[in-house]
Parts: structure tokens; C-alpha cells; sequence
């Protein structure tokens, strides 16, 4: 993957950026997991809502990155080197499903192990055909969907409540470790040695 083409690009483009926005993101959409891992749970509307108001908020900050990363480096090829679109929406879609399967009949502890190995299998697909980077960051986040499934507690399971170790590892590998990742793809390729930064 070239500078050029990583620039020109227009799902790849702003995805540094967009790691720092899904990443806050993905902290704070677990607070309402935290309170009832707690025992102190949100009201349900509430945490409908604070969900909504995290995924909403990101997607609108994503387009405002994209609108500044266009500033930068001018228009993108109308053919991407790869459509992400088919990879994620059925990605998307499958997650959600689970999801709500979760949240209604349980467990509700495996929602994070889910999210995190469909973004991972989402990465390293989109890795294999594009970024390196994002195979080492796909396979990570598989991992960690990995381990955080095996340390489920039954007990939570049974309790249909989040399990805090999941959402501990969640914290990191969906939140935390998506900002140094961020950084290396613009300083690699939105921002390459000599170019001058906004």
C-alpha cells in the first residue's frame, strides 16, 4: 500500500481519524455494561439512548474527518481498492442480530467476544486486500474476542448480566489500542515524512 493510493482512497483516507472516534466511542458505549456489571443498572431507555447517541455521534464526527481529510488530499478515486462496504454491512448486519439474541435471551456476557471478533474478522479481511496493518489489527482484536469468551464467568451468564472482564478487555482492545493505531496509519500515509500537517 502506497501513500498515494492510501490517499486517494476513499474508505482507507480518513481511517486513522476514524479509529480515534470509533475508539472514544467504543469506551463510552459500555458505560451503561459497567453500571449493571455493578449491580447498578441504567434505566432501559436509557441506555437505548446513550447506545444510539454514541453510534450517531461517531458516524457524524467520521463524516466531518472524511469532509477534512478531502480538504487535505483532494478528491478520491471513484473505484476504491477495495469496496469495505461489502465486508462490513453483512458484518454489521449479523452482529446486530446476535446482539438483540443476547440482550433478549442471553447470555448477555458474550456481546463484547462478539463485537470484537466481527470487527476483527472485518479488519483482517479488509487487510488482506489493502492495509497490512489491518491484518495485525484484525488478528488482535480475534484474540482478544478469543480470551475474552473463555473468561466469561458462568455465574454472570446466569445472572444475565455483562461480565467485567470482558468489558476490561473490551476497554482495551476495542478502545485504548485503536488511538496508537490511528496514529500510525496517518503519520504512515495521511501524513508521510516532509508533508506538512493542518
Amino acid at each position: 500500500m502506497t501513500t498515494e493510493i492510501f490517499r486517494r482512497d476513499k474508505f482507507l483516507r480518513a481511517s486513522g481519524y476514524n479509529l480515534y472516534v470509533w475508539g472514544a466511542a467504543n469506551l463510552l458505549v459500555v458505560l451503561p455494561a459497567y453500571a449493571a456489571a455493578r449491580g447498578a443498572p441504567w434505566p432501559g431507555w436509557v441506555g437505548l439512548l446513550h447506545t444510539v447517541v454514541c453510534i450517531v455521534g461517531a458516524s457524524v464526527a467520521c463524516a466531518l474527518n472524511d469532509n477534512r481529510v478531502e480538504k487535505l488530499c483532494g478528491p478520491a478515486n471513484e473505484t476504491p481498492v477495495v469496496d469495505a462496504g461489502r465486508i462490513w454491512l453483512p458484518l454489521l448486519a449479523a452482529g446486530t442480530i446476535w446482539t438483540v439474541i443476547f440482550i433478549a435471551r442471553g447470555p448477555v456476557a458474550y456481546v463484547q467476544p462478539l463485537w470484537m471478533a466481527i470487527v476483527g474478522v472485518g479488519y483482517l479481511s479488509w487487510g488482506a486486500f489493502a492495509v497490512p496493518e489491518f491484518r495485525w489489527f484484525g488478528g488482535m482484536l480475534l484474540a482478544c474476542s478469543a480470551v475474552s469468551g473463555i473468561s466469561v464467568d458462568p455465574i454472570a451468564i446466569q445472572r444475565g448480566a455483562p461480565a467485567v472482564n470482558t468489558l476490561a478487555i473490551w476497554s482495551v482492545a476495542m478502545g485504548l489500542a485503536w488511538f496508537p493505531i490511528g496514529v500510525h496509519l496517518n503519520r504512515k500515509y495521511v501524513y508521510p515524512r516532509g508533508s506538512a500537517q493542518p
